[in-house]
């Protein structure tokens, strides 16, 4: 499939990912820059929650049930503004909008989103190319289920990789997408992903970016068309983790990050001129919350973070009790990260520093943390905009969230010292997702330094307006960065795509065969590190292990442990028989070698052993049936 032909699915995640955050945002009165900043993500918190809806109700998910969710959540958001409006009038903050800046955002986005989306589709190489990584297969393998079984709730997803349990939460946003694109669209689970994932990268992100630079610099031209082309010079976005991982739900979560801190900016009075109050933005705020929680909980608590810095420095609520008030919900906030029961088991993971605390702090200052590219005229910029940002009072909150967040990676990056365990318990100990995290701050003080700078030059010869210097200083910087730095997106997201070290094209081409060779309820076995996990989102039938890693339930244990003696013990055919398996897969790339778990489907390996016929190959892997155990095992 060439890129054209992605058409259809990248139209329906615009559509999904831009139209019912619209609708929310404009009945609640949030208009213009911000309105269209935050639409993603009111439309992910909306979809999602509809989503488990849905499931409680036992209807499938699909675009209807997403429409009807979509026009619930539009009338409550409507009521609850006015409930609002009643109990408190909300006065507006500002005057209106001026067309420039409406103007401006819109050539910022498409110069940003233009970069990024060059650079990740180089990166990606072809549509249907897919990151043969860890992550990766339980993302594929979880959206095929939402799309077969109409399933999307968060409250269940889990129970993909712990199928004896009945419930088990898992965020499920970034799933319900893939699958209603791939619903809608057409198109595989495979191509819906590489859409999603365009469409978060190339205009969700830059959306936010420039969303947040509007409120917290003002109605400003310069500073919100810099926002959205600077958005394309940081890898250390949600760039890294559409790639790296792959963490598509992280990124999805992260490209919502800058617009969601723009709404609570907001709320909490800190806001440049904005049209709307912060009364009336509370109505938002649970449908935020929900899209962050949902996309992925680290980036909530991401955002519960950052806002009780913008709290604390803005002194919010005035007044002495209004310090108590931001000094208890930090001490709540600490509590969470560090003690709370909800990452009890995320506390648990552990990757090994790497470098210093300092190195850290160094990477993070030229905006490159992990070793990712260095955009140098970026990261001058950054600190050009922290210097401008310090002289004046009402921004140190943008400097605040920069700072601490740089604190938070250097910490995690660089030590394994105790407090380091505690503190990166949402984050899993991985500092790639705190890494993304630069542009959040970055984004927006590189645009303050470009609006700065323009101004003085502009002051320095009269007549010439600010924001044709501005544009100058935008193009020159476009110039200097070899185009916004889209090679630099590009060898990063190709960095974890272009491997193939699960399956070979000939091997993921008889999965493909699969439908025409395994009946529709049939259940295939495989050793799911060479590729059998796959099975699902490729050849579009159940795979007993649809992840590499899991709670698996004693059936699927006996038969991952000793399929191979199914000849010769009774059990083992009789939990062939309720698993209802009917083929198994052998061989394949062989991912991850040396892993140790591994050895739990050793007994997958058939070749050679009594009761199984072979159907077809592919490279390394073959498909074999099940004949030890008689007609019941083959369907």
């Amino acid at each position: 499939m060439t890129w054209w032909g992605t058409a259809p699915a990248v139209g329906t995640a615009l559509l999904a990912l831009l139209l019912p955050g619209l609708l929310v945002g404009r009945v609640v009165g949030v208009r213009g820059v911000l309105g269209v900043g935050l639409a993603p993500v009111l439309s992910v918190g909306t979809l999602a929650v509809t989503a488990v809806a849905a499931s409680v109700l036992g209807v499938p998910w699909g675009p209807v049930v997403a429409g009807v969710g979509a026009l619930v959540v539009v009338a409550a958001a409507a009521g609850a503004r006015q409930l609002v409006r009643t109990v408190r009038p909300d006065g507006v903050v500002g005057a209106a909008e001026p067309a420039s800046v409406r103007v401006a955002a819109v050539v910022g986005v498409v110069a940003g989103g233009a970069a990024l989306a060059a650079g990740y589709v180089r990166g990606v190489g072809e549509p249907s190319r897919w990151p043969q990584t860890f992550d990766a297969v339980f993302h594929l393998s979880a959206s095929w289920r939402v799309l077969t079984t109409g399933d999307g709730s968060s409250l269940d997803l889990g129970t993909l990789n712990a199928p004896g349990l009945t419930h088990a939460f898992y965020p499920a946003a970034w799933h319900d997408l893939v699958a209603l694109v791939a619903g809608v669209a057409g198109s595989t689970v495979v191509v819906s992903s590489t859409a999603v994932a365009l469409v978060v990268v190339a205009v969700v992100h830059p959306l936010g970016c420039v969303a947040l630079a509007r409120v917290a610099l003002g109605p400003r031209p310069v500073a919100v068309a810099a926002a959205g082309a600077l958005a394309a010079g940081v890898t250390a976005s949600p760039v890294v983790l559409s790639s790296y991982g792959t963490l598509w739900p992280n990124a999805l979560g992260t490209a919502l990050l800058p617009a969601a801190l723009a709404l609570l900016v907001v709320v909490l009075g800190a806001g440049r001129e904005v049209a709307v109050g912060a009364p009336t933005s509370v109505v938002l705020l649970p449908v935020a919350a929900a899209g962050l929680v949902l996309a992925h909980p680290n980036t909530a608590v991401t955002w519960l973070v950052l806002g009780v810095v913008v709290a604390l420095v803005t002194r919010w609520p005035a007044g002495g009790r209004g310090r108590v008030l931001a000094l208890l919900a930090a001490a709540a906030t600490v509590w969470l990260v560090a003690w709370s029961p909800l990452f009890a088991a995320t506390r648990r993971t552990s990757w090994p520093a790497r470098e210093t605390v300092p190195q850290a702090l160094g990477e993070w200052a030229l905006l490159s943390p992990q070793r990712l590219p260095v955009p140098l005229l970026l990261a001058g910029l950054t600190l050009v905009g922290c210097v401008v940002a310090w002289r004046r009072a009402h921004l140190r909150w943008l400097l605040a969230v920069h700072v601490v967040g740089g604190g938070l990676f250097a910490l995690v990056a660089g030590s394994d010292s105790v407090v380091a365990r505690l503190a990166s318990g949402p984050w899993y100990d991985d500092a790639f997702r705190l890494a993304a995290l630069a542009a959040v701050g970055a984004v927006p003080l590189a645009a303050l330094a470009v609006e700065a700078v323009a101004a003085r030059l502009a002051a320095l010869r009269r007549g010439v307006s600010p924001a044709v210097v501005g544009g100058a200083l935008l193009a020159a910087v476009a110039v200097a960065t070899s185009g916004l730095s889209w090679a630099d997106t590009a060898s990063v997201v190709a960095r974890w795509y272009r491997s193939e070290p699960m399956l070979d094209p000939a091997a993921a081409a008889l999965l493909g065969r699969l439908p025409r060779e395994v009946g529709p309820d049939a259940v295939v076995a495989g050793n799911p590190f060479d590729g059998a996990a796959l099975t699902g989102p490729l050849g579009d039938r159940r795979a007993l292990f649809p992840h590499l890693t899991g709670a698996w339930d004693p059936d699927r244990v006996l038969v991952g442990s000793s399929l191979d003696e199914a000849a010769r013990r009774p059990e083992v055919c009789a939990a062939v028989r309720r698993l209802g398996v009917t083929h198994v897969l052998t061989g394949g790339s062989r991912f991850w070698t040396d892993d140790r778990r591994r050895q739990g489907y050793a007994g997958l390996e058939v070749e050679g052993s009594p009761g199984f016929e072979r159907v077809d190959a592919g490279g390394a892997m073959v498909l074999w049936r099940v004949t030890a155990c008689g007609a019941g095992a083959d369907g």
